[in-house]
């Protein structure tokens, strides 16, 4: 997709696209729905920027890119003295959930989950120690047949410097600008982090592990804002249907709309967004409001 075209009153016309051939196409609608996502939908919005829009489609706010999540993450391995080989069977085999509670006393805010998650020596190998080798780092790959881990997936806290911004000097192969992406932890993604290392690490020593050892957080997970939905055009992108602010018959329908992002994945969330969307939609339509 190469931008989205509005008309002289602001309203959405259609899409310019490139096709299979590298060839510029262009596709005429009524109503938009921008669906990639955390990094792609506010590319998009900033890259139809239009004397009308300087500063990107539906970014009035500036909102547009600001408050990239991506979930408090990392992981806890565990040594035993017998094979666990818990790659075998479902890739996650149960949640612990005790934690995802709102409880200040803790040193943070919000909610994380353990969840007992294999995903294979590779993936493990890649981020037990990331830079290390030698003896050292493969003495604990040799001992992966008796390993179990859980990996910690909490909500982060949205922060307007965590953002998606233009790289103007990096183009993809039509030309087009790619993105920046910046983020740093908030104090109380650390403090969040470190108390699941802590229990995650207590719940293996109460089942004999012999060693146990923190891993630190990836570089993304589920990737999330950047087109937030507020009730206030002046705070945020899109409304409580993910229909822009600026633009009446522009939508985004993904994850980038969500506010927060809680301490759960959320696949089901954006579903039920979406098919709320839908609904809208088909209600505007046959109101002949779109």
């Amino acid at each position: 997709m190469a931008r989205i075209l509005h008309n002289d009153e602001g309203k959405v016309t259609g899409v310019e696209y490139f096709d299979a051939d590298g060839n510029l196409q262009m596709q005429q609608a009524r109503v938009v729905c921008v669906a990639g996502n955390s990094f792609e939908s506010p590319r998009l919005l900033l890259n139809s920027a239009s004397s009308m829009f300087p500063d990107g489609l539906a970014n009035s706010s500036g909102q547009v890119g600001r408050n990239y999540m991506r979930h408090m993450t990392g992981s806890v391995y565990a040594v035993f003295d017998k094979p666990v080989r818990f790659w075998r069977g479902t890739t996650m085999a149960g949640i612990v959930t005790d934690e995802a509670r709102y409880d200040p006393s803790r040193g943070f805010v919000g909610g994380y989950e353990l969840e007992t998650l294999a995903l294979g020596l590779p993936f493990m190998a890649a981020f037990l120690d990331p830079g290390a080798w030698g003896r050292e780092f493969t003495s604990a790959l040799d001992e992966y047949e008796n390993m179990a881990g859980m990996w910690i997936v909490g909500e982060d806290m949205p922060q307007e410097t965590n953002r998606v911004t233009l790289n103007h000097e990096v183009k993809d192969q039509y030309g087009l600008p790619v993105v920046n992406v910046h983020f740093d932890d908030h104090p109380n993604d650390i403090a969040m982090r470190n108390h699941a290392y802590k229990q995650g690490a207590a719940i293996y020593d109460a089942v004999g592990a012999t060693r146990t050892f923190p891993t630190p957080p990836y570089p993304s997970t589920h990737n999330l804002g950047t087109n937030r939905m507020s009730e206030n055009a002046r705070d945020g992108v899109v409304n409580k249907w993910g229909r822009t602010h600026d633009v009446p018959n522009l939508y985004i329908s993904d994850g980038s709309v969500f506010t927060t992002g809680a301490a759960e994945n959320p696949t089901l969330t954006i579903v039920a967004l979406a098919i709320r969307q839908a609904d809208h939609l088909a209600s505007e339509l046959s109101a002949g409001n779109l």
